[in-house]
This record gives structure tokens, sequence and C-alpha cells, in this order.
């Protein structure tokens, strides 16, 4: 059976994978928001209502580490951090889009 390998992550099931990236409740809507543009930690916060900072800065922790996003911190008083989309997590969103229309087309909105 095929190896498949991430950074740190390893499986035989691609699904489990990709998934896996995303899996938790605040990652995806993290990537959602910053693909409209880098933002700062309390930008960020503030798109993301209901978020506690504690798991707001673990899943920017992992996506980090993961290579979906990108953390820029620059030498200045007072000190500014930008988070953005790195390249392989504008490929993923590419990728998870097919999802997406398919969760918006099949999903029973209220107001139809």
């Amino acid at each position: 059976m095929a190896q498949y390998s991430y950074r740190s992550r390893s499986t035989d099931c691609p699904f489990e994978l990709g998934l896996g990236l995303v899996s938790k409740k605040w990652k995806p809507r993290v990537l959602e928001v910053l693909a409209d543009g880098a933002l700062r930690y309390g930008d960020l916060k503030d798109e993301l209502a209901g978020v506690s900072d504690k798991v707001l800065s673990a899943a920017l922790e992992e996506l980090t580490l993961d290579g979906l996003i990108s953390r820029t911190a620059f030498a200045q008083i007072p000190p500014r951090v930008e988070y953005a989309l790195s390249p392989q997590g504008q490929s993923l969103m590419h990728a998870l889009e097919p999802l997406r229309r398919w969760v918006v087309q099949e999903s029973d909105q209220s107001g139809r």
C-alpha cells in the first residue's frame, strides 16, 4: 500500500492525511479568513467570533508548523505580527473549494 507523508505526518490514506491538516474546528475557519489576505492576530480574532485566545493560538501554531500559514514578525514598536496563507495553504484552499461548493449545494440552508 502507498505511503503518503507531509512534513511530520504520515499515513497510508491520502484522505486521512489531508483532512488531518484541517480537522479541528477553528483551523478551516482560520484558513478561510486568511484566504482574503494577511491579518494581525487581533483582526483575525475579531473575524472569528467565539474563539478563545488559547484555541486560536494553538490553531495558528499548528497551521504554521504544518506550513499552511506564514507568520511574519515586524521589528517595530509596538511589535506587529501578521498571518497569511502560505503557498501550500493557498493550494489546500483550492483543493477544498469543491468540498465547499458541495456543502453549499447540499446543505439545508434556512431562508431557501
